[in-house]
C-alpha cells in the first residue's frame, strides 16, 4: 500500500512538472536524431534542425510537424509511432537510434503542454496518459496488428489493447503503447472497437 502511494505521488510530481525543450528533448534529439536533423549533419534533412531552438520554433506549424496542444496530430509523433521500415518512419532504417517509449511520451507531453519554446506556447491539450514502465494488459490473442486513421486521415498499423475511459489503447510495432482519444479516431476505425 506505502509503495503504490509513493509510486501515485511520484507520478503526479513528475507530471506536474513543465517539459522544457532545452533540457529535456533537445539532448536525445540531437543526439539520436542529430544524423540528418542538426547543424552538423552532412545534408539537413527535411530542412529540420533538433539543436537550433530558435529554427524549429519557426518550424513547428510547417506541414503540421507540431499542433500544440495535440500531439496525435502532430507529424513528429506519428513518424516516431511508424513501424521501422515504414518509408515515414523515424528514423529512417539504418540512420540514428529509435526514441524509447519514456522519450516519446515527453515529446508528447511536450506537444501537450502547447510546445513552449523560447518564452511562446501554444494552445494546451491532453496529457499522454501512459507512464513509462508500468505492465501493460496483454492483447486479446484474437486480436492482431491493424491499420487505424484519425479524423485528420493519418494511418498507423498498431493492435489494439483495449478500450477504456474513452480512450483507444494500442500498441505500436515499436513496442511503446498510445492511448487516442475515441473521439479522433475516424468513423471506420471507431466502428471496429469494442465497446468498453
Amino acid at each position: 500500500m506505502r509503495l503504490a502511494i509513493m509510486l501515485a505521488a511520484f507520478a503526479l510530481t513528475a507530471s506536474s512538472l513543465a517539459v522544457d525543450y532545452e533540457r529535456d528533448l533537445q539532448p536525445f534529439l540531437v543526439k539520436k536524431c542529430g544524423e540528418c536533423h542538426s547543424h552538423d549533419a552532412e545534408k539537413v534533412k527535411g530542412g529540420l534542425l533538433f539543436d537550433d531552438p530558435a529554427h524549429l520554433l519557426k518550424r513547428l506549424s510547417k506541414n503540421d510537424l507540431v499542433v500544440p496542444g495535440d500531439w496525435d496530430a502532430s507529424y513528429l509523433v506519428v513518424t516516431l509511432f511508424r513501424p521501422v521500415g515504414d518509408k515515414s518512419a523515424m528514423p529512417p532504417e539504418g540512420k540514428g537510434e529509435r526514441l524509447t517509449e519514456a522519450e516519446v511520451a515527453l515529446v508528447q507531453n511536450w506537444i501537450a503542454e502547447g510546445a513552449p519554446l523560447l518564452g511562446e506556447r501554444g494552445a494546451r491539450g491532453p496529457m499522454a496518459d501512459e507512464i513509462p514502465g508500468v505492465p501493460e494488459a496483454p492483447a486479446s490473442p484474437a486480436r492482431g496488428t491493424e491499420s487505424w486513421t484519425n479524423v485528420g486521415g493519418v494511418t498507423i498499423t498498431a493492435t489494439l489493447l483495449r478500450v477504456e475511459e474513452g480512450n483507444a489503447v494500442f500498441r505500436l510495432a515499436n513496442g511503446s503503447v498510445a492511448n487516442v482519444p475515441v473521439e479522433k479516431l475516424s468513423e471506420e476505425s471507431r466502428a471496429r472497437l469494442p465497446k468498453e
